[in-house]
């Protein structure tokens, strides 16, 4: 009889147990469903315009920035300033006060500090200082690759060139020292002049050709002009003088190179400043900041006239990131 008890307690017991466990189980609330957790609100759109004159070249810069703007993030409106298609599109950019622009060249750029509000960023404009007077919060990309990069690639296709010619406006004498400290990395050595104006810069350069072996010609339109640069690199040709240019287009006048940003990291830094600035303001961007990539193109012709080789006819260069 008493292990009959003891068997019914221990039965009892168990069914004790196993009843505990099971309330427990029930009472116990299921855990949170991810599908029932709050879906927070998405982020309002950021509006950027981006600007360019497509006569000019910049339309490539334009569209590469485009596409490093994801959907989910930016609303991007894209115009040509000098359009009668884009008139439209850009009245209502007028209509934003709280735009962003992105101005790719000077009309655009200008276009850009006189007919929108917000900050504003540029590219493709070398006298830039008129832009910066404004009060605005402008900031920019220069529109000369650094010139260290240049003169180092310079003096590997070249190693005869020893002495290089600057000519200069007195807008940009700053990049006087820049080149020196540039030249001297490669062993070479710098005159600079500086001008008042086309013709001026010509005489300058007949003046010091004698003098060097290659003239840094920079895209300053305060002291060139079509006419005066033809001149100016008839005269190099004729008088063996090696002309580094700022664009692709003047290698058939006779220069022997050009060196310029490539359009594929103007756009990457534009994205970067772009992104700063919308974070933390413009100031926290520099006036100027340069690019760390260029594209040479040689002009094979007057390469071989100088007893140059070379297999390829462009090619980048990259610097430190």
């Amino acid at each position: 009889m008493m292990m009959w008890r003891s068997r019914q307690t221990w039965r009892f017991a168990l069914v004790l147990i196993y009843l505990a466990t099971g309330c427990a189980r029930r009472v116990t609330p299921p855990a949170p469903s991810a599908t029932n957790a709050p879906v927070p609100p998405p982020r309002p759109l950021r509006d950027v315009a981006i600007l360019y004159h497509s006569a000019s070249g910049y339309s490539d810069i334009a569209a590469q920035l485009k596409k490093l703007l994801p959907a989910a993030t930016y609303r991007v409106t894209m115009a040509d300033v000098q359009s009668e298609d884009s008139q439209r599109a850009l009245d209502t950019l007028r209509r934003n006060p709280k735009l962003f622009t992105v101005a790719i060249g000077l009309p655009a750029a200008r276009f850009a500090r006189d007919e929108l509000k917000g900050p504003v960023l540029f590219a493709g404009v070398f006298n830039y200082q008129e832009l910066l007077v404004s009060g605005r919060p402008i900031r920019g990309v220069a529109a000369m690759p650094p010139l260290d990069l240049q003169v180092q690639d310079w003096t590997k296709l070249d190693p005869k060139v020893r002495r290089v010619g600057l000519i200069v406006s007195q807008s940009h004498t700053d990049l006087i020292s820049e080149a020196e400290l540039a030249a001297k990395i490669a062993t070479v050595s710098v005159k600079s002049e500086i001008s008042g104006s086309d013709r001026e810069t010509l005489y300058l350069f007949k003046r010091m050709a004698p003098q060097i072996d290659g003239l840094w010609l920079v895209p300053d339109d305060q002291i060139l002009s079509p006419g005066i640069l033809c001149d100016l690199l008839e005269y190099a040709v004729s008088h063996g003088v090696r002309v580094c240019v700022f664009s692709d287009a003047l290698l058939d006048w006779g220069a022997l190179m050009s060196a310029s940003p490539t359009p594929a990291d103007t756009a990457r830094t534009l994205r970067r400043l772009l992104e700063r600035m919308m974070a933390g303001g413009a100031n926290v961007v520099p006036p100027l900041t340069t690019t760390s990539e260029l594209v040479v193109h040689l002009n094979t012709q007057i390469a071989g006239r100088l007893g140059l080789s070379s297999l390829r006819s462009s090619w980048v260069v990259r610097g430190a990131q």
